[in-house]
């Protein structure tokens, strides 16, 4: 079972449609009705990234904010998509990536099964989040210019 397969499961109730049809390829994912819809034309990375992006929707979000309407869609837009990034890519499984001397960032995006530019903005969610310097599972995350951990004394 890949990565996405485990996350679909996880939530069973929720019925994923995947969508054949000549569609744009920036249209990633779509949660309608309690479904979700997501571009088969994506790589399976990307339909990853899109189904974590879905499911936060799906938890967070009210109403259809597909036109940017107003600041409320902004926002909760901008929400979904940031606990998207932080369940892709866990503080925990730097970490881990850490420990076990995964090192470059294709080797951390293919750990986490995202791809790198996914990577990138989840380090720059994080950096936004708790800023360049922060502590978390008795480690010191330095985000200045890439990922540096120092495990605390």
């Amino acid at each position: 079972m890949d990565k996405f397969e485990e996350l679909a499961s996880s939530r069973p109730t929720i019925r994923i449609i995947f969508i054949h049809q000549n569609i744009p390829d920036h249209f990633g994912g779509l949660l309608l009705d309690g479904d979700i819809y997501i571009n088969d034309h994506l790589e399976s990375r990307e339909k990853y990234q899109v189904l974590h992006e879905e499911f936060a929707h799906y938890d967070y979000t009210a109403g259809d904010i597909s036109q940017y309407s107003d600041c409320s869609d902004c926002k909760q837009e901008r929400l979904a998509r940031s606990v998207a990034m932080m369940r892709a890519v866990t503080l925990d499984g730097l970490i881990y990536c850490y420990e076990h001397d995964l090192w470059t960032s294709q080797d951390i995006a293919d750990y986490f099964g995202v791809t790198e530019k996914y990577l990138y903005q989840a380090i720059i969610n994080y950096r936004t989040k708790y800023g360049l310097l922060f502590k978390h599972g008795g480690y010191w995350f330095d985000l200045h210019q890439t990922i540096n951990l120092t495990k605390e004394k």
